[in-house]
């Protein structure tokens, strides 16, 4: 994403370092940790996504996401800034124990 054209021009250098610097971290991480548990993964995942959320929706506030919505499959783009139904229009998935 960090060399997506449409978002060079509206990310600054220091956040792409930022995120460039904490996705190796995270990278890193999980290839020395083979054995860590779901929720220390899932933690790695929910700091990485909290870290980008608000450079990205700067970004597309900004213009980079005039032409349509953000990209499907990180934070944000659903549209609705992580209020409502995440999953509207979506398949539905009843859980079983």
């Amino acid at each position: 994403m960090l060399d997506d054209e449409k978002l060079k021009s509206v990310i600054s250098d220091e956040d792409k370092e930022t995120v460039s610097k904490a996705v190796t971290e995270c990278i890193d991480w999980v290839d020395s940790n083979p054995n860590a548990e779901l929720d220390e993964f899932e933690a790695k995942k929910k700091d990485l996504e909290d870290l980008w959320k608000p450079i990205i929706t700067k970004a597309y506030q900004s213009g980079a996401g005039a032409g349509g919505d953000a990209p499907q499959g990180f934070p944000g783009a659903d549209g609705g800034g992580g209020g409502g139904d995440a999953n509207k229009g979506g398949p539905e998935i009843d859980e079983v124990d």
